[in-house]
């Protein structure tokens, strides 16, 4: 996290400026955001985890994967303000995005940009490997909670709820950036947390152990990512990836 971020200012990489998403973009950024959260760590295939993001983006968008390039170039608009990009492969057999006819990120740029993005957006593209039992449990224990009502309300409940909490208007919500957005969701929800402890504790209906530690409104807040439902299905994902590349 960067105060530039609370303050919802661009971040600068090597003369560009990535710009952070507003609400009144978000639902097509978690659309186009996806062409960034492929799993490509999660294949067996040495050809593949050898690959830079861009290379692997690059060479599976073909036939019915062709989507994700789309995905790719608005999500590019959408951050860096402009379409005058394109894509090349350059002399060493390397992809790059060569921007406004002057500014070249490589392979190993997009890398960074596409972790600032995450980070400035507030969305997990972590894509470390998570063996398979693993990855069940967590999506047993998501089912588990569906289920029993446990549930992160929807962006649009979301937007209502922070119209009521902070009493600004829907158009001003808007031009919020999904950071500040969250990041005072949460803090609301901390807040009420903390005050509905503390009047409990004053109540003198509720007993607390000795030396307890009750949370204050202004404590630490453990980052969540909230982007349950952005990613692409691994397994099937992985499929056709391997198809593509391997033929």
């Amino acid at each position: 996290m960067t105060v530039s971020d609370v303050f919802g200012k661009p971040r600068k990489y090597k003369g560009l400026d990535l710009h952070p998403i507003k609400m009144r973009d978000c639902e097509e950024f978690y659309d186009v955001v996806q062409c960034l959260m492929l799993p490509k760590n999660a294949t067996q295939d040495i050809n593949i985890l050898r690959m830079s993001y861009l290379q692997f983006l690059m060479l599976i968008s073909t036939n019915e994967l062709t989507f994700l390039i789309d995905k790719l170039i608005r999500l590019l608009e959408l951050v860096l303000k402009t379409d005058d990009f394109q894509f090349h492969l350059n002399d060493k057999n390397k992809f790059e995005i060569i921007i406004k006819n002057e500014i070249v990120i490589r392979e190993r740029d997009f890398d960074k940009i596409k972790t600032m993005i995450s980070e400035q957006n507030l969305v997990d593209i972590d894509d470390n490997f998570i063996h398979p039992e693993v990855k069940k449990q967590i999506e047993d224990a998501k089912e588990f909670l569906h289920k029993h009502g446990n549930q992160t309300a929807g962006i649009d409940q979301q937007i209502i709820a922070y119209h009521c909490m902070s009493k600004l208007p829907y158009f001003e919500i808007a031009e919020l950036t999904i950071y500040q957005f969250q990041k005072g969701l949460t803090r609301f929800d901390h807040i009420l947390g903390a005050e509905a402890i503390l009047n409990a504790r004053y109540s003198g209906f509720v007993e607390f152990k000795e030396n307890t530690t009750l949370p204050h409104w202004l404590g630490h807040i453990e980052d969540v990512h909230k982007d349950d439902g952005i990613k692409l299905n691994a397994k099937q994902f992985i499929d056709k990836a391997n198809q593509t590349i391997n033929g």
